[in-house]
């Protein structure tokens, strides 16, 4: 039994270059995820430490439902410190929202978060639709300055006096 080998002629080469075009392309579908996971990693550390900011900085509100602008302002400022334009395509600090305590049912949910679009390949492997990532910081904030005093003015009511906004301290002896 021979083979007729003149039909075959080419034919390691076309496997080659087929087995090497998938194994480049696998190398550069993990790359481009590798990429993605590090740009998500930095998103997230700036989007956290904004939230820390957000955190610790509050308005002196009278009110619990306005907006605590100067510790949002704070917080976008510690973003765009962490994370400075052009160092991941497409996110920048306009991006940053907030869950202020008066807009939220549950105080769990108070904090930033950002929500931004990435390509999950270069395109040949995973199609060419970009994919919404979103990270979330909601550290539990501590009550603010609004919430305490209100706490407090309804403690004092309930002990029967009418004036609470005399007696309200906001003093704190570090004990």
């Amino acid at each position: 039994m021979t083979r007729n080998f003149k039909n075959s002629k080419g034919q390691s080469t076309i496997e080659f270059i087929m087995t090497f075009s998938a194994a480049i392309g696998f190398i550069f579908l993990f790359l481009k995820m590798a990429m993605n996971y590090t740009d998500g990693f930095m998103v997230h550390h700036a989007t956290f430490m904004a939230a820390r900011s957000y955190l610790v900085n509050d308005d002196d509100r009278k009110e619990l439902n306005e907006g605590d602008s100067r510790a949002f302002a704070k917080a976008q400022e510690v973003f765009k410190k962490y994370m400075p334009e052009g160092l991941v395509k497409g996110v920048d600090s306009s991006l940053l929202k907030e869950n202020n305590p008066g807009s939220m049912r549950y105080h769990a949910f108070v904090g930033l978060h950002v929500e931004f679009f990435e390509k999950f390949s270069l395109g040949f492997i995973g199609g060419k639709k970009s994919m919404r990532l979103v990270s979330e910081a909601f550290l539990g904030r501590e009550p603010t300055r609004a919430e305490t005093r209100q706490q407090v003015c309804n403690a004092i009511k309930a002990l029967g006096l009418n004036k609470c906004e005399v007696f309200v301290t906001l003093e704190d002896n570090g004990g």
